[in-house]
């Protein structure tokens, strides 16, 4: 990674951990009993009831199952991803996976299943709109409301000075997703998405 790279990573990693602190002071930390669990589904979201007696959000497909059903293969992976910073020292845990067709890498996928995932994007979107350097290219910020579908809000972008592939994030329901796109691989992964915010 050059010193370009990291100066900027380590500026939007700032600014996401500022922007998670001021979340916190402004409306508290999540407790651990509010923590949303990813809950296996088949293709149609689910419906849970809650030790506390309420009903959650119904959370959404079943990630591995819609990888499967979309031909990617999947493994674990250290990729770098910007949602990282954004759970910081919150309870909420980001899964990550490489994903492959045919045994090449097409790009990556991490997610996020929490009741806090709106304010994870809020304080996503404010930090890289801060990170973006002047290499930015199609940038996309957007809510979509879709007939028959939920609400996803969509925010995606071409930076080097932050990753090299192009970046897709996606918050539906009480998901957030980031996803990486190699060169080639856009409409699968555009696929994958359509399928998983149904």
């Amino acid at each position: 990674m050059n010193e370009k790279m990291k100066v900027t990573s380590g500026l939007l990693t700032l600014m996401i951990l500022l922007g998670v602190a001021d979340a916190a002071l402004l409306e508290g930390l999540p407790k651990k009993a509010e923590v949303a669990q990813e809950i296996p589904a088949k293709t149609q979201p689910t419906t849970t009831i809650e030790p506390t007696g309420g009903v959650r959000k119904a959370t959404g497909p079943d990630v591995l199952e819609s990888l499967i059903s979309n031909s990617f293969t999947f493994s674990d992976t250290r990729e770098k991803f910007i949602l990282s910073p954004v759970v910081g020292k919150s309870s909420d845990t980001l899964t990550a996976k490489a994903l492959l067709i045919d045994g090449d890498r097409a790009g990556a996928i991490g997610w996020i299943s929490s009741p806090h995932v709106k304010k994870h994007y809020l304080v996503l979107k404010e930090a890289l709109h801060s990170a973006f350097t002047p290499e930015v290219q199609d940038l996309l910020d957007e809510t979509q409301r879709r007939e028959n579908h939920p609400t996803r809000n969509l925010l995606t972008f071409l930076d080097a000075g932050i990753l090299p592939e192009r970046v897709v994030f996606v918050r539906v329901r009480e998901r957030l997703y980031e996803f990486h796109i190699a060169e080639g691989s856009s409409d699968k992964i555009f696929n994958l998405i359509e399928d998983l915010t149904k």
